[in-house]
């Protein structure tokens, strides 16, 4: 059957200014159409009393990296782990977010050396669409790019790498803290030059964006900054937003972005968000995605912050560590942590998120995420999504939180909420958009794929704020999730057959610039590391790559 009819739905697509209208949305092909070619067999959806919506896009996960398998390796024995998080197998990833209507996921953070196992692992996630991010902070052959601020170079060589290892965009993380292994020692700031290299971590940052800037790629650069959970954290941040901002650079493309802060939750840890609050009010081209807490019995943490892992160490983490390095590319490591509501300190953080969003007058420039599975479960959604439409059941919600929290969090006796409307662009049209795909994804434009939720719900009938168990139950049950024009869930009934895309990116560069920087480049590899260059190509056949200009 090539054509479905979701007949009658009240229908919200913030990408074509559609909020709560009677609708039908055609499908032929996998592709939304305004009419259909013949209107012989077509499949109908009766949608009518229910709410219709795009499918989710996730703009920030860990779930095809390295990082993940060492996780699974520590976790091998834990019971907890294992009757939660299901072993983070590839299946159990893939149901999880199916059962709860995304049908993207954005990797966001691999080494170009590791980028054959991510393709490996996103190849055999089940119906998913995905893409992932290559973290070239710490990457040695763009030392002398770096230092001498050299971008066309610099980009010359990304699009040669992105290429290679078909990775969909730059990820900038912990610049050049690698040499820690060479030193032991960590910069006290960003502006602090290495002891190997003649350039500061804030000068990596300038020129990734640039970077990216200059190769036109369609997603900004995107940034975790080093220190999260950590004052120190909270001051890189501010530097990092200040000397961006103070580029005057124009989002190339048609982004309206050109730099994307990831789980923005995170970095102030006194609490008080009013100084990134009054920045992203003042600067449209900057976005950043929320990273909410779930307070699960457990949860699994890879990343390649340092800081982070030193204060956990410190803090007498009870799970075991992994440290790993990869040859002139960065460090990773992976363990376990548990958020406490009755912790201070994780009460803040997830407070943040959530002051992020009420404060923040642009919904565009936010998405919604969790930092999966570093903050939160993906079953945990339903309930976040009642959090932020209902100040009813956010209060019931904080009653057993932390008393010191309740006495000084602000949010405590905020009765702000968002709109359905506004859940949406966070959860599906803004991702879209700050991804650079929203020509296919995130909403019902003709053409796009055909990739949607069906929710047995009401939505104009409803009161968010008092009857939100029935929207929370709603969401734990979404009727129908259909992916490509498929019906890839009805219900408790999920088919995990259909194959997803993978989405790469390698951006614009002239090839008669890059001749002899990829000869040097070529040279570089062979002489300083134990691969070459031309090992990094992936071998495609077999692969469903689709190419985002």
């Amino acid at each position: 059957m090539t054509k479905l009819l979701v007949k009658n739905g009240f229908v919200f697509d913030p990408m074509n200014n559609i909020e709560g209208d009677v609708k039908d949305i055609l499908i032929e092909n996998g592709r939304i159409v305004s009419k259909f070619s013949n209107n012989s067999e077509v499949k109908q959806i009766n949608a009518t009393g229910k709410t219709v919506i795009p499918a989710a896009l996730d703009i920030h996960a860990h779930i095809a990296s390295q990082q993940l398998n060492w996780a699974r390796l520590i976790g091998s024995n834990n019971k907890l782990f294992q009757q939660r998080w299901k072993g983070l197998t590839l299946e159990h990833i893939a149901k999880s977010y199916l059962s709860n209507g995304y049908t993207y996921i954005l990797e966001t953070n691999v080494y170009p050396s590791l980028s054959k196992h991510t393709l490996f692992d996103l190849t055999n996630l089940p119906v998913l669409d995905t893409s992932f991010l290559l973290n070239v902070s710490n990457l040695w052959p763009l030392e002398l790019e770096f230092q001498r601020g050299m971008v066309k170079d610099g980009a010359a060589f990304l699009s040669d790498m992105l290429n290679k290892t078909k990775a969909f965009g730059i990820k900038v993380y912990n610049p050049f803290e690698a040499e820690n292994w060479n030193w032991k020692i960590l910069r006290e700031n960003l502006n602090e030059k290495g002891r190997l290299f003649n350039f500061t971590p804030i000068n990596v940052y300038e020129n990734l964006l640039r970077f990216v800037e200059e190769l036109k790629l369609p997603h900004a650069l995107h940034a975790h900054i080093e220190g999260y959970e950590s004052k120190i954290g909270q001051a890189n941040l501010k530097n990092v937003l200040n000397k961006l901002s103070s580029l005057d650079l124009e989002p190339s493309g048609s982004r309206n972005e050109i730099f994307h802060l990831a789980h923005a939750s995170s970095y102030n840890i006194d609490g008080d968000n009013t100084e990134l609050v009054n920045f992203y009010n003042n600067h449209r081209n900057f976005d950043l995605d929320l990273g909410f807490i779930g307070f699960n019995d457990i949860n699994p943490l890879v990343t390649s912050d340092r800081r982070l892992i030193n204060d956990l160490t410190i803090d007498a983490n009870p799970y075991k560590v992994v440290r790993f390095a990869v040859e002139f590319e960065g460090d990773f490591f992976a363990t376990f942590r548990k958020f406490d509501k009755k912790n201070y300190g994780h009460s803040i953080l997830w407070a943040n998120a959530y002051d992020l969003v009420f404060k923040i007058k642009d919904k565009w420039q936010l998405q919604f995420s969790i930092n999966y599975p570093n903050y939160a479960d993906i079953y945990d959604i339903p309930n976040i999504a009642t959090l932020l439409l209902s100040s009813k059941a956010r209060g019931a919600y904080m009653k057993d939180m932390n008393k010191d929290f309740l006495k000084d969090y602000p949010l405590v006796n905020n009765e702000e909420t968002i709109s359905f409307n506004d859940f949406i662009i966070i959860t599906r049209a803004s991702p879209a958009k700050s991804l650079g795909i929203s020509h296919i994804k995130g909403g019902f434009t003709e053409g796009s794929d055909a990739d949607l939720n069906v929710i047995d719900l009401n939505i104009q009938e409803l009161n968010l704020d008092t009857e939100y168990e029935q929207l929370k139950n709603a969401l734990n049950n979404i009727e129908y999730v259909i992916k490509d024009g498929k019906i890839i869930k009805h219900n408790e009934n999920i088919d995990m057959n259909l194959r997803g895309k993978i989405l790469w990116a390698s951006g614009k560069v002239k090839e008669e610039d890059s001749k002899l920087l990829l000869k040097r480049k070529e040279d570089f590899f062979q002489k300083y590391n134990s691969l070459f260059l031309k090992s990094y190509s992936m071998p495609t056949k077999g692969l469903n790559l689709k190419e985002i200009d």
